[in-house]
This record gives structure tokens, sequence and C-alpha cells, in this order.
């Protein structure tokens, strides 16, 4: 695949490349690898309490071990040694959009995004949608906002990530029209919200480029086959949204079905293999490199 047009220096920069769903299935280890050898790779974690345990959704004691694994020195004062991003669903999302009316939602979002601060987690992605299991009737809300805004206030050394789509609306909207957006607020584009659906076109408004680092998100059907058109073409949206860094992020393009050991049924499994076909078009077309060992 021919390489893009990366050594123009106005060209966007790939600031990551997300990969959602990492759970059970995944060797610990496995994980830590590809993200040491590829520093811009970033794991995402879906955390929703309700189905902790389930495909997609990590178990508590493997996020420990992780977390464990990964601390060889304290990652609370030292750049964690992998990028970690903590996709939030069901009663955390409900928990911190209540924060600012509710002591015990404040109380309990605060001290999980605390614990997620401590494993090594960086950025947060919530998720306010209904499929994610939130409740989403008073998105709008002052009271909403101003809960979203005194989370990101309280925990400034995490990014907060905003999923942009139509059923989020009335949040998003809400917070662009505040005089001023905190610098740990940024945009995600995703309509599909985890459901691999496509998406046709990558949106080049520029009032989701908000922070002085001018770095926006786009997600929606990314996948092994079309991640290296879509890095091209978000390339593109992104410039002409006047950003100057860009993630994309994946979740259902990853995921496959395996037969379990007894052979009797399939499991839906975190593939590794189809995240380092991702990694492999990526570094053809010039936005990241391999290690050396493998140049």
């Amino acid at each position: 695949m021919p390489s893009t047009t990366t050594d123009d220096a106005s060209s966007p920069k790939l600031a990551a490349l997300g990969f959602c769903g990492a759970d059970d299935s995944v060797n610990h280890r496995h994980l830590i690898l590809l993200g040491k050898s590829y520093p811009t790779i970033e794991w995402g974690i879906l955390f929703r309490p309700d189905k902790e345990g389930q495909p997609r959704y990590a178990t508590r004691q493997w996020v420990c071990r992780l977390a464990e694994l990964l601390r060889q020195n304290d990652v609370a004062t030292a750049p964690p040694p992998i990028r970690l991003a903590a996709h939030l669903c069901g009663s955390h999302v409900n928990n911190l959009l209540s924060s600012s009316t509710d002591t015990s939602c404040a109380n309990n979002i605060d001290t999980f995004l605390t614990e997620l601060y401590n494993w090594g987690f960086r950025r947060v992605q919530v998720n306010a949608t209904a499929v994610n299991g939130v409740h989403t009737e008073r998105l709008g809300e002052k009271a909403t906002i101003q809960s979203f805004l005194r989370t990101t206030a309280a925990h400034l050394k995490l990014e907060f990530i905003v999923q942009k789509n139509k059923e989020t609306l009335p949040l998003w909207n809400g917070l662009l029209e505040q005089e001023a957006l905190p610098e740990n607020i940024v945009f995600l584009h995703d309509e599909s919200k985890g459901t691999g659906k496509e998406a046709s076109t990558w949106s080049t408004d520029p009032q989701f480029v908000t922070s002085s680092r001018k770095i926006v998100g786009y997600a929606g059907g990314i996948k092994p086959v079309n991640v290296g058109k879509v890095a091209q073409d978000t390339i593109k949206a992104c410039q002409e949204s006047g950003g100057k860094e860009f993630w994309i992020d994946m979740e259902s393009g990853v995921r496959s079905k395996v037969i379990s050991a007894s052979g009797k049924e399939e499991e839906d499994i975190f593939d590794l293999s189809k995240c380092y076909e991702c990694i492999d078009t990526i570094c053809e077309l010039g936005l990241i490199e391999h290690p050396p060992v493998l140049q």
C-alpha cells in the first residue's frame, strides 16, 4: 500500500490507534508486548457492571492483573508503559451524569475514576447512549451538563472523550454552549456506538476540535479491510476541520468467533491478530513505525 502524504508538516498526526473491547479472552502479556512495541496503540477496556465478565467486558480481576503487571513503578507518578482508555457504560455513566445533584453518585464515580487512574488509565470515554445501558432522557438538562463539567474538573489528570452522535446531541450541544470547554474534554465522532456500523462520511465540523491540541477522534465500522482508507479519509477530515491531531478507534471490527475448547460452541474473542493487521496497514501508510527488530 502506498504511503500517505505524512511527510507534509501540515498533515494531521495520528495521536492514537484505538482498539476497544480487550477482555478476559486476551493474554495480558501479549497486550503489553504490542502496546510497548507500538506506543501509539491505545487499548480500550469497556466498563459496564451489569455485563462484567461477558465478551467485551473484562472482569475486575482481569483488569487488576493487567495493572499489576504494568506496575513496574508507581503509575500514579510516572507515565504508564502502555496507553489505556476506559470506555464507561451503564451505571458508571449514570453516576457521572448525576454527580452534581446526588452525593452518592459523585462519590461512586470519583472513587472509580481515581481507581482507573491508579491502574494506569489516562483517557475516559463516556458512552452516554441507551445501547450502552445509560438513562438518556435528561442528557440536555443543565444538571447533567454541570455533572459532566464537575467530573472533568475533579479529575484533571484524565482526558474525557465525549461520544458524539445524534443520540448524544443534547449532551454535546450543552457542552459546546459553554463559554470555554476544559482542556481535558475532547470529541469522538461515532454514530456506530460500538455496533460495527460503517460511517459513510467523516465529519469536518470545526466546533468539535476544541482543545489547544486541536485533536478529534473518529470511529464507526473500522476493521482490517478498510482501516487504510479510513485513516487516509480521516486525515483529510481532520485537516479540513482545522485539526492537528486525530485518533481512530475500533471495537466490533477486531472481534472474532472461534470454536471453544470443547468444540461445542462459539466464543466471541478480542482478536489480537486482527488488531495487528490494522497496525501493519497503518505502518505501511507511514503513520506509525514498526519497532527496529521488525524493520
